[in-house]
């Protein structure tokens, strides 16, 4: 995959660093990323060529991303957060984007009003 787009809150943290880490050099790699504290905006350690877009607010994530106009070529995206939240971006990619609906895995790491949930989003 020429790119990997990668967007998620505070919640997905983690699991965009370890993407990042995997990621081969070069490659291509947009990031839209929330915290809810400033000190958590961590630089991440890659090879790739990251660029880091921080938002204030987890509902941003969606403003940001329907913003962006993604790299040429094929891409792979991957979000993950609340469950609203990724749906939504979900949607903005699919619909809005154009992306290819295969090359995309949204996921929800919680779901606010519930306790421990996750779920993948297909559509």
């Amino acid at each position: 995959m020429p790119w990997h787009l990668l967007v998620g809150d505070d919640s997905a943290l983690p699991a965009i660093a370890r993407r990042l880490e995997e990621l081969p050099a070069g490659a291509r790699a947009p990031v839209v990323a929330h915290a809810a504290d400033p000190a958590d905006r961590r630089a991440f350690a890659t090879t790739a060529e990251a660029t880091v877009q921080w938002v204030d607010q987890p509902e941003q994530l969606v403003e940001a991303v329907r913003a962006m106009e993604l790299p040429a070529g094929e891409g792979y995206a991957w979000c993950a957060g609340e469950s609203r939240i990724a749906a939504a971006l979900r949607r903005v990619l699919v619909e809005e984007k154009g992306h290819d609906r295969h090359a995309i895995r949204a996921a929800a790491y919680w779901k606010r009003g519930a306790i421990a949930h996750h779920e993948n989003i297909d559509d």
